[in-house]
């Protein structure tokens, strides 16, 4: 049988979004939330990521591309793990939308040094958006540990807009992805 390419794209979508919805890691939590991460992180801030840990954001599993996974923990002790710096940011600014949980519960924030590849903490990272540089999702927002390699990083790949975690909300979002957040939930 001979199908046509709308058929198997169709085919394609259904396929993938059945892979969603059944797959463990998509079982929500048991207060509607997404499923924590399996494995939390290491004292250290090491990511340990399971293949089936996935993005709270966009459904993506960070395991697949470790090197640009970051990590956000709770206070609870709950850890989550992130396709990359954008999600996390994005959940940051939305953690009721993403995590069914307040900003107040978040205890930490650990993304790669863009360099080394280490973690490091993003409350204290030099963030830069609107470089050369491309993550799962698209133009990557790029973590840096040392303020003083900044000048060496926009040298190799450009960079629009250096912030800090501090500096982030709505206005600076939209500037950095061009993209909208959700409503934020209110109680």
């Amino acid at each position: 049988m001979k199908f046509s390419s709308q058929q198997r794209q169709w085919m394609w979508v259904t396929v993938v979004t059945a892979a969603l919805f059944l797959s463990p890691a998509a079982t929500p939590a048991a207060d509607g939330g997404p499923a924590p991460a399996l494995k939390s992180l290491s004292a250290d801030g090491q990511m340990t990521l399971s293949k089936s840990d996935r993005c709270p954001v966009c459904a993506m599993f960070p395991a697949q591309r470790p090197q640009t996974a970051a990590a956000m923990t709770l206070k609870s002790g709950e850890t989550f793990y992130f396709c990359g710096n954008g999600c996390l940011l994005r959940t940051w600014l939305r953690s009721a939308v993403y995590l069914g949980r307040s900003r107040a519960e978040i205890d930490r924030l650990v993304v790669r040094d863009y360099f080394s590849g280490q973690p490091i903490d993003g409350r204290t990272a030099t963030w830069v958006a609107g470089s050369d540089v491309v993550g799962p999702m698209g133009p990557a927002i790029i973590a840096l540990g040392d303020p003083g390699q900044l000048a060496v990083f926009k040298g190799r790949h450009g960079g629009k807009t250096v912030f800090t975690l501090d500096q982030v909300d709505d206005d600076l979002w939209k500037q950095i992805s061009r993209r909208e957040l959700p409503e934020a939930k209110t109680d």
